[in-house]
């Protein structure tokens, strides 16, 4: 029985990755002396060809697109959204060393960048460093504290870490910010399945909301809450594909 998470789920539109992305009408960036920077005109459009390549599922057109448009900035600061970008490419490539180092610089240029921060929570919850997941999500939360998503990776880093109430208590402001998030409600009914003792008919209940949200059925879960209820949740009114395509991690 596991919590459910999306790869990379910081993104826009390309499968498991959420809209974050640089946006080409972000022209400038708050210099070190407080003055405005202007991007060039050819770096926002590598930055635009970049999102484009990303959102098409080309991860590697969109990595090459990223570095050419850091490289040709120069010495001229680079916008933290554009470094942000770069890093969530980055991470659905696999490559979490590179990825949080250009996390790390973006947030050096801006420490309020709630963004970031949830991605490297992210990239810790992906290596099982729960420590390090726990920090950097607070710190996401503390700074966009209306992302649902921010909210759940947080419920997952605590429950990895035992934290029952503390899981509870965020997998459920993320469903209170956005109640048709599949995957929150997903993971609070893995979670209160995990309570002592289980907490079923919750369980059911968010479980069944997940899946008429689209989410993808687990046969453990459903195992699990057919012993309880007279009626197991029903699965034939959800369906998954490619596009939505998840992976998992164990519960502790």
């Amino acid at each position: 029985m596991t919590f459910r998470i999306r790869p990379g789920h910081l993104a826009l539109v390309a499968p498991g990755i959420a809209a974050i992305l640089f946006t080409p009408s972000l022209l400038a960036t708050p210099g070190t002396n407080s003055q405005v920077t202007t991007i060039p005109d050819h770096v926002v459009q590598l930055a635009s060809r970049a999102e484009h390549s990303f959102a098409g599922g080309n991860l590697k057109e969109a990595e090459s697109c990223y570095g050419e448009a850091l490289k040709s900035l120069g010495e001229t600061p680079p916008p933290a959204t554009l470094l942000i970008s770069f890093a969530a490419v980055e991470t659905r490539l696999g490559k979490i060393s590179e990825s949080r180092a250009l996390l790390r610089k973006a947030l050096s240029i801006d420490l309020n960048g709630g963004s970031a921060w949830m991605l490297l929570g992210m990239n810790a919850l992906e290596q099982k460093d729960y420590e390090e997941a726990v920090a950097d999500l607070v710190q996401a939360t503390l700074h966009d504290g209306k992302n649902p998503r921010a909210h759940n990776y947080l419920g997952m880093a605590t429950g990895k870490k035992g934290w029952k109430d503390a899981s509870e208590q965020e997998l459920r402001r993320a469903v209170e910010l956005d109640p048709n998030y599949a995957d929150a409600n997903f993971n609070l009914a893995v979670l209160y399945l995990s309570r002592t003792p289980p907490l079923y008919e919750l369980a059911h209940r968010h479980y069944q909301r997940a899946l008429d949200l689209g989410a993808t059925p687990d046969p453990a879960i459903e195992k699990l809450i057919a012993k309880s209820v007279a009626t197991p949740p029903s699965t034939s009114s959800t369906s998954s594909s490619s596009s939505t395509s998840e992976t998992s991690t164990q519960l502790p």
